[in-house]
Formats: C-alpha cells, sequence, structure tokens
C-alpha cells in the first residue's frame, strides 16, 4: 500500500477516488508541530536554536499517520504548495521519522486526477530552504509579538498584542483616520454647458476648473453676449483596451469585495472550498500567469463560444514573482483559474456566493486568453470667440469597434443598447469638424468639494497591505481578521451627509446668472474600518517606542528576506538576530522601568472621584468602581476635567426621541445598535422612523390579553401565544403558540393547562422580530 498525507481531510475521497486500490489518503489535519510559545524557546541569545513541540490537540492524527505508515510501502507528501505547506511536510517527516533528504514529496496546484498522476509521477525532495523561511517567519513572529506585547500589557493595557505585520496593518488604518481629520476641503466650479451647430446637439465642459464663485461669475460676465464658438481641434485616435490578467489571491479579495461585498476572510473560506471540490486551482498565490495546457483550453472555449477572432495571440504571462527569480515565488505558480473551462456555472449543491466566487474566477481567466476590446475616441476643443479669458471647451466621443474581453458577461440586450448609444453620439461628432461655427444654448457652473481621502474597507486594505509588500497571499485575510478580532479596528457604516454646494445657470444675453444652492448627498459606505480608541493607543504606543520595527520599509525588507532564504540566498538565523538588534536596546530599557511609573501612565486621577484607566477594551472612566464608559473620540492622554463633565452631564440627560401622549421616547445605544425605550419596553430604532411607527411596533410587540392562574396570554410579534408564570430564579419561560381565532377568555384553566403541556414540545421563539 501506498500512502498519501494532504493538509485538509476535505480533500482525502476526492485523491481516493482518483489513486483506487492499494493507495491510502490520510490528512495531517493543517500543522502537526510548532514553536513551543515562550520567549526562552526561541535561544535568542544562543543564536536562534528554537524549541518546537508536537501540537496535543494533534497527538491522535500523528497516532493515526504512524500506524498508517507502519504498513506503507511508500509515502508521498502532499501538503500545499507553499511556505507553511513545506513546513507541514517536513513536521510529518519528524513525525514519522521519515529521511527529509529523499521522501517523495508531491505538489499539485488542482484537484484534478490528471494532476495528481502528474504529481505522483514527478515528485521532488523537501525543500528545506523553503522549510527555513517558514521557521524565520514563524520565529519573528513569536519573537516580535512576545517581546513587544508585554510591553503593551505594562505601558497601554491587559490582553493587548503586537505584530510583524499586524501592527504595521493597524498603522495603515490609524494614519489614513488621521489624513482624514487633518483634511482641509477646498471648492472649484466646473464650467459645462449645451451647444449645437445646426441640427446637431451636444454638451462639453471647459478643460480647466475655476477657483471660486467669483471668478465663476467674472466668466460668466465676459462671454454672456458672446454666442459664438469657432471648433480649433479635432483628434480622432484609435484605442485598445488589454485584457485584464486571471485573478491572484490578494485581486480576488478585492474584485469579491467589490462586486458582493464579501470580506477576505469568506472570500478565502468560499475558495478554499472550491479549490478542494476540484473546481479551481490553488487559492493562494500572486502568480499571474496560467500553465500552457490551461491557456490552450481556455482559448478553446473562447473559440467555440465566440469565434476565433476573440482569442488572443499574446504570449504567456509572467510572474509577478519572475520579475526578480521563480524561486522566490510564494506558492503555486500559476494564477486562480478553473480547473475545467467547458463548467462555464457552477452545478450542484452550492451557495449563490460560491457561485458567485466560482464565475468571478472563470471570467477573469477566460478574458485574459482574450482579444483586446477596440475602439476610436474622438476629441473636439473649441473657443468661444472673441473671449479674453481663451478657456479651451472640450467634448469627447467614444466607440466600440471590436468587443474583444468585454463581451464576456454581456446579455445581447445590454450590447445592442450600449451599441446604439455609442452609434448615436459618434453620428453626432462626426458632424463637428475643424472652423465650424457653434453656439452655446445654455452653461452652468457648479460647485465641486474636494473629498476627505477615503477610508480602507478590508479589500482595499489588502492591496495596500500588497503595494507595500507588507504580508503575503496567506498572510492577508488573516491580518486583516486579527486587528478586527482584537478590537483595534472596527468595521462599520461611513455615515451618508449632505454638503450645501452652489450652482450659477446663464441663457443667452441675461444678466445676472441665475444662482441657485442645492444639497449633494455623500452616499454612505458600508464596511470602512475606523480605528478604535484602543487600536490608537497601541499604535501610539508602537509608533513611540519601536518607530523602525514597524516601519513599513523595514517589515518590506524583512517580507524580501523571506524570499531570499527561500531561494536560497540569506540565512535565516542572520535575518533574526538582525531583527532582533535593531530594537533590543529599547526593548531591555523599557523592561526595567519601574513599575511605580508605569501605574502612573496608566492613570489618571480627575476632579470629583473620577479616574481614567486602561481597561481590556480600551480607556473608560471609574467612579466608586462603576464603569461609566468614554467620551467619543477623545484619547487617553487628552482627557479633562472638563470633557469628563459634559461627558457625565450628556450622559444623564435623556436623549429624547420625541413624545407619545405625554410620554417620552428615549434613544438609547445597545450592543446591537439603537432602541427606544417607550412605557418600559424597548423597540429597535430602524432609519426613517417616526413616533408614530414606534408606537405602531410597540403595539404589536406584546400586548397582554387575558391571565388564568399561572397561565398568560399575549399577542405577540408573530400572533397570540401562553406562557407560564416563573417564580424560580434564574429559570426561563416557555413561550407556546396558540391556534388563530381562539377566545383565549373563553378558556378554563383546565384547557389551558392541556394546550400548553401539549405544544410546549414546539415552543414559541422569544422575540426576534427583525425591526
Amino acid at each position: 500500500m501506498n500512502l498519501v498525507i494532504v493538509e485538509s481531510p476535505s480533500k482525502c475521497s476526492k485523491i481516493q477516488g482518483f489513486l483506487g486500490n492499494g493507495w491510502k489518503v490520510l490528512a495531517s489535519m493543517g500543522h502537526i508541530r510548532q514553536l513551543v510559545e515562550d520567549l526562552k524557546g526561541l535561544h535568542i541569545e544562543d543564536g536562534f536554536n528554537p524549541d518546537y513541540e508536537f501540537m496535543k490537540d494533534k497527538f491522535k492524527t500523528i497516532s493515526q499517520l504512524k500506524d498508517a505508515a507502519k504498513s506503507a510501502t511508500k509515502i508521498y507528501l502532499a501538503s500545499d504548495d507553499d511556505r507553511e505547506g513545506e513546513a507541514i511536510s517536513y513536521s510529518v517527516a519528524l513525525a514519522l521519522k521519515l529521511n527529509v533528504c529523499t521522501n517523495p514529496r508531491i505538489v499539485f496546484h488542482e484537484i484534478t486526477k490528471s494532476a495528481v498522476l502528474k504529481a505522483i509521477e514527478n515528485p521532488r525532495t523537501i525543500n528545506m530552504n523553503r522549510v527555513n523561511s517558514q521557521q524565520a517567519r514563524a520565529v519573528l513572529d513569536l519573537m516580535v509579538g512576545f517581546t513587544i506585547s508585554p510591553l503593551l500589557w505594562r505601558f497601554v493595557g491587559s490582553a493587548l498584542s503586537a505584530g510583524r505585520c499586524q501592527t504595521p496593518a493597524l498603522r495603515l488604518i490609524v494614519e489614513k483616520e488621521n489624513d482624514i481629520d487633518n483634511f482641509k476641503s477646498s471648492a472649484c466650479y466646473e464650467v459645462k454647458g449645451s451647444w449645437s451647430s445646426n441640427s446637431t446637439s451636444f454638451s462639453g465642459k471647459i478643460i480647466d476648473t475655476l477657483e471660486s464663485e467669483e471668478d465663476a461669475n467674472n466668466y460668466f460676465e465676459n462671454i454672456h453676449t458672446l454666442h459664438e464658438a469657432t471648433i480649433t481641434n479635432v483628434i480622432t485616435r484609435p484605442t485598445i483596451h488589454n485584457p485584464p490578467q486571471p485573478l491572484i489571491t490578494s485581486s480576488l479579495q478585492q474584485e469579491a469585495s467589490a462586486l458582493y461585498g464579501s470580506n477576505p476572510k469568506t472570500t478565502m473560506k468560499v475558495a478554499q472550498k472550491l479549490y478542494e471540490d476540484g473546481h479551481i486551482t490553488y487559492m493562494r498565490t500572486d502568480c499571474i500567469n496560467m500553465s500552457e495546457e490551461a491557456i490552450l483550453e481556455a482559448k478553446k472555449q473562447v473559440q467555440s463560444v465566440y469565434g476565433s477572432d476573440y482569442v488572443s495571440n499574446g504570449i504567456l504571462k509572467k510572474c509577478k514573482s519572475d520579475q526578480k527569480t521563480q524561486d522566490m515565488s510564494q506558492g503555486a505558480h500559476e494564477a486562480i483559474r478553473p480547473t475545467h473551462f467547458d463548467y462555464s456555472v457552477l452545478t450542484g449543491d452550492y451557495t449563490n456566493q460560491e457561485r458567485n466566487i466560482y464565475t468571478l474566477i472563470y471570467k477573469r481567466a477566460l478574458q485574459s486568453v482574450m482579444s483586446a476590446a477596440k475602439g476610436e475616441e474622438r476629441k473636439i476643443q473649441w473657443m468661444i470667440d472673441e473671449d479674453p479669458s481663451e478657456f479651451i471647451w472640450e467634448s469627447t466621443f467614444k466607440k466600440t469597434t471590436f468587443q474583444g474581453w468585454k463581451i464576456v458577461g454581456q446579455s445581447e440586450t445590454n450590447l445592442d443598447e450600449k451599441e446604439e448609444e455609442e452609434t448615436q453620439a459618434w453620428e453626432v461628432s462626426q458632424k463637428l469638424t475643424n472652423n465650424l461655427k457653434i453656439k452655446w444654448d445654455s452653461l452652468q457652473a457648479e460647485e465641486k468639494c474636494m473629498n476627505p481621502p477615503s477610508r480602507y474597507n478590508e479589500a482595499t486594505l489588502v492591496r495596500e497591505l500588497e503595494k507595500k509588500g507588507i504580508g503575503r497571499p496567506s498572510t492577508f485575510a488573516s491580518l486583516v481578521s486579527a486587528i478586527v478580532d482584537k478590537n483595534y479596528v472596527e468595521i462599520k457604516v461611513q455615515e451618508s451627509s449632505e454638503i450645501s454646494l452652489t450652482r450659477l445657470n446663464l441663457k443667452p444675453d441675461i444678466w445676472p446668472p441665475k444662482r441657485e444652492s442645492f444639497n449633494k448627498k455623500v452616499s454612505a459606505q458600508k464596511q470602512k474600518m475606523f480605528p478604535t480608541l484602543l487600536g490608537k493607543q497601541v499604535y501610539e504606543f508602537c509608533m513611540k517606542e519601536f518607530k523602525e520595527l514597524f516601519d513599513y520599509g523595514f517589515t518590506k525588507q524583512m517580507e524580501d528576506r523571506l524570499d531570499l532564504i527561500e531561494s536560497g540566498s540569506d540565512e535565516w538565523k542572520k535575518l533574526c538576530s538582525d531583527t532582533y538588534n535593531s530594537y533590543k536596546d529599547k526593548y531591555e530599557t523599557l523592561k526595567k522601568v519601574p513599575a511605580k511609573e508605569i501605574s502612573n501612565s496608566k492613570k489618571i486621577v480627575l476632579a470629583n472621584g473620577y479616574e481614567a484607566v486602561v481597561g481590556k477594551f480600551g480607556p473608560v472612566l471609574i467612579k466608586d468602581k462603576a464603569f461609566l464608559g468614554w467620551p467619543e473620540g477623545v484619547s487617553f492622554k487628552d482627557i479633562t476635567d472638563a470633557l469628563v463633565e459634559k461627558f457625565i452631564t450628556d450622559k444623564e440627560k435623556p436623549d429624547i426621541f420625541g413624545y407619545h401622549e405625554g410620554e417620552m421616547l428615549v434613544r438609547k445605544k445597545g450592543k446591537f445598535g439603537e432602541y427606544i425605550v417607550y412605557n418600559g419596553t424597548n423597540i429597535s430604532l430602524k432609519p426613517g422612523d417616526s413616533v408614530e411607527s414606534i408606537i405602531e411596533r410597540s403595539k404589536s410587540k406584546s400586548e397582554t390579553l387575558h391571565t388564568l392562574g399561572e397561565f398568560v396570554f399575549k399577542n405577540g410579534a408573530y400572533g397570540p401565544y401562553m406562557m407560564k408564570k416563573v417564580t424560580a430564579k434564574g429559570k426561563k419561560p416557555i413561550f407556546v403558540s396558540l391556534p388563530s381565532g381562539l377566545d383565549v377568555k373563553s378558556l378554563t384553566e383546565e384547557a389551558a393547562k392541556k394546550i400548553y403541556e401539549t405544544n410546549m414540545n414546539k415552543p414559541k421563539r422569544p422575540f426576534k422580530k427583525k425591526e
């Protein structure tokens, strides 16, 4: 019997089916061996000879692997083709006492029969350079975490942590927030207008913007009696839009977020399932090329569906890592693509989310081997005759001559409508020639406001991490999750807002222009990342004390050196030593700071018995051992007696939403969002709610119909129900639904008891109505 050991148990049955009798496929269930989680176990002062241990929760798995290995003729190590996978194969080899220099190590980037059989026919051995690169990464992560985190506990608050890549990721978000806070908006005016020549109408705008309303007024005053203009320049040029590249880990996460609102963690979970089910290739990769076989299959599919004109003649693309050297690649040397291009749609028992992710991967892979989209662009420029300012006006027309890769996913109806609109506009542009006289029918100068920088969402943060070289494809999703899980960052809606702007409308020979104000709504943005006060405190400490360690360039340099270790061009112990020495002196100094000084830095004594301290979830005010919350947006170091007084006063003052029959409706904020308290009842607050809508919902929430002995009958959100009065402390009542139309007031106590006992095994849910 031959034994194949993979990482995930979900792969086993599929691969077992490919191999048949005489083979056994088992899973290591991920890592089975880890660093001893103790700083002493790294033996830093002895040149880094770290202690490892087999994981206790994997003892059963290791035992099963050992039992199977006893009767195996040959053992194939088949963990994933990346650093972590290589380290897993090495750990399994140690556990089973295999020769790491000779034992077969196989890799496949898709779970198909041909790929698995080809891998078995072409085994290699464990790549120790890659194992050392993973070991360096693990040692660096533990070293940074176990040195800096205890300092955070001492100087900032308990249960906090820092990380080699985690802290630079937090830094990106905090500094983006600082940029937004420091942003000063400036306005400008865009001038556009409606123009005509004979029976031809079109629109255009001035190339430059004007700085102020005064400038716009001055311009309009100069030209309000000058009706004619002369076309001075006509430029027609061909346009080519090359096809997009197939997806890699980071671009998959970004596209899935933009199109479907899927966060990186969820996207990777879905991709993992699609990979293990044999539908796509390995999903942790930074390479943008596909295998020659895949390209041929994709081109064959394009030709079959769209015709030979849509097939690209381009050469193979290269891995991002090929810009340095192929050996430095982080994993599978292929982009994420479908394993079978004849499956354009995912069939079977899959969720909509899984189907969407598959379709996204399929379309991008197919588009990457298609012809470029081609078209023409015609740019018309003109100046108003006798205009002293000599501003240039411009209008651009576009026409598609060949859809190319853009045809994928487009319906015929959409294509026809788009083609008709383009054709009509293009026909207009053909009538606009050099020296043609045209005139304006109406002009408009509209105020525009510069927007502040946009906050990151999870996908755009991944893009920035990739751009700065922080982390690798396999770590992006976990990095993002880590800073959210630790309460350093919260993901929430960036509320919509309205800004008041000005517009000037000018008609020929009419002065002055009509001035009007209008409100522009800035749409709410979902899933934006905001730093918490706790996150800001962690950032401030790390930047103050260890700025070099968490510098973007230094973090990227560490990642680059991990690549060099994998290629055999650097020593893993030297990277660890160099990193530790870069912050060793500061670390040793802070460790020796007296506890009394630290205590003072974590506690501020305020007037009237209030104290500010740093808790597990950030700063908090305390008085007489009662936790009172914290003023929103105020950092720990900036708290003052005046801010505390205002916060407590506002806190004690009810936030009145409105009144009904003399009773207050009070707005409050809880764990699940805002709600209204009215007559002792809590009602969730929804956008657009009015006093009337809340009162209406409060009536249906829980109306007592009748009381009979130990039973209470109520009308709730799901209809009538009954419950038994509870006297025992801590015991919850059981809610039992009642038949519709039952007259509860005609029931006897015996009949009520019978209904209750008959239906109590089918309990009615407590109130969970979606408000």
